[in-house]
């Protein structure tokens, strides 16, 4: 049992440093990047997000060591940094090998698919093991929230430390041709720095909880109703 205390609290530090981390990367990017009141706005808006979860996790912590529930706080916690380092893969592929279109569409749509299919059967056994519907949410919801906390920090990194390669992508190239005109960023660095930021931020609170928070509703409605009919039977 204390060895299983041990991995549970040294994975839920690992979810905490990340978003340490990644809070420090916002005003990096902001100093580095930020040219009008917008991108100062949105800047602000993401490390007050991240601030947030940070005193989330913190309370969290606390409160999931004085309830003791290692085993599921584990499993979940786990999931969700592994589905976290799929979506590192995908955006590392887009922005290192840079693959054309429409192989990059594809590619993007399957590791999509295999990281909402992996939340939604996992909603689902736990649900139909359990019999309670709030359970598979609760494991949807959580997998689906530390995958997108993994994505938003590997989207920050990249803006701090890849911009070279997001500026030599020739769709990207492409994309700051056609809109230059039309935006008040100074350069093609700064425009994309932002759109990153944006799109970290899409990953964390839209494709990273609510789509977990989705999944897990309706994969828990099932691994209940499934639960539900086999006892009946």
């Amino acid at each position: 049992m204390d060895g299983m205390w041990s991995f549970r609290i040294t994975l839920l530090s690992v979810v905490f440093i990340v978003t340490v981390v990644s809070i420090m990367l916002v005003p990096i990017t902001a100093v580095m990047y930020g040219y009008d009141t917008l991108s100062f706005v949105e800047a602000g808006a993401g490390f007050t997000v991240l601030l947030a979860i940070v005193g989330f996790l913190w309370h969290f912590r606390k409160r999931s060591i004085s309830l003791g529930n290692s085993v599921t706080i584990n499993k979940m916690t786990f999931v969700g940094l592994v589905l976290g380092l799929l979506w590192t893969v995908e955006i590392g592929i887009n922005n290192f090998i840079a693959p054309p279109l429409p192989a990059r569409d594809i590619i993007d749509n399957a590791f999509w698919a295999a990281i909402a299919l992996s939340i939604f059967i996992q909603a689902v056994l736990v649900a139909y093991q359990t019999g309670s519907m709030l359970d598979g949410v609760k494991v949807g919801t959580w997998s689906g929230f530390i995958s997108g906390l993994v994505a938003c920090w590997a989207s920050l990194t990249l803006i701090v430390f890849g911009m070279h390669f997001i500026t030599h992508d020739p769709l990207n190239v492409a994309e700051w041709t056609l809109h230059r005109t039309n935006s008040n960023a100074p350069t093609m660095a700064a425009y994309f720095a932002f759109e990153t930021l944006a799109g970290a931020f899409l990953h964390l609170l839209v494709l990273g909880l609510a789509m977990g928070a989705l999944l897990g509703v309706i994969g828990g409605l099932i691994g209940k109703i499934a639960r539900k009919a086999g006892s009946a039977s």
